[in-house]
């Protein structure tokens, strides 16, 4: 006999006595098993005063608890369906939001940097501007007239004459 007879026979016994077929067989698998049979005695001894024990009274309420029971557990699985379905947004979300507020931080710190670094060009394009005098000095204004007359080329004297 096998463990799944042997379960049979001890599920048998729980529900009926065993017929004397089933007995024969049981004290074939004893007398295999002399270890087993102190478990088994045991156990059938529990089974017998577990039936001689009168059924507990049922609530007056009972069909309405057990219905009840099923409404709840049908609602639990629905919420975990309902759940599983807007889960991934839910879960998601705060992982996008992050992701977008650092995003966004890096973003206007670049943009800070670029205004900063734009702003020392230009002060130091202020600084060499201002450095440079933006007047010339008046002692090149005295002989003006000098310049201007050696900057200009002289009038052709020949071509002026053919022309005429």
């Amino acid at each position: 006999m096998n463990d799944q007879a042997k379960d049979q026979l001890r599920e048998l016994n729980w529900r009926r006595p065993l017929s004397s077929a089933e007995q024969g067989q049981l004290d074939a698998w004893l007398a295999a098993n002399p270890a087993t049979r102190a478990d088994w005695e045991t156990e059938a001894r529990l089974t017998e005063g577990l039936t001689q024990l009168p059924d507990a009274p049922l609530a007056s309420n009972f069909t309405a608890r057990v219905l009840k029971a099923v409404e709840r557990e049908e609602a639990a699985s629905a919420r975990r369906r309902r759940r599983s379905r807007i889960g991934w947004w839910l879960r998601w979300t705060p992982r996008v939001a992050f992701a977008g507020l650092v995003g966004a931080a890096g973003f206007f710190s670049y943009q800070q940097a670029h205004k900063a670094r734009v702003r020392a060009e230009i002060r130091n394009s202020v600084e060499v501007v201002s450095s440079v005098r933006s007047m010339p000095a008046p002692e090149i204004l005295e002989n003006f007239d000098a310049i201007r007359i050696l900057s200009s080329p002289a009038a052709d004297e020949q071509l002026l004459t053919l022309l005429q």
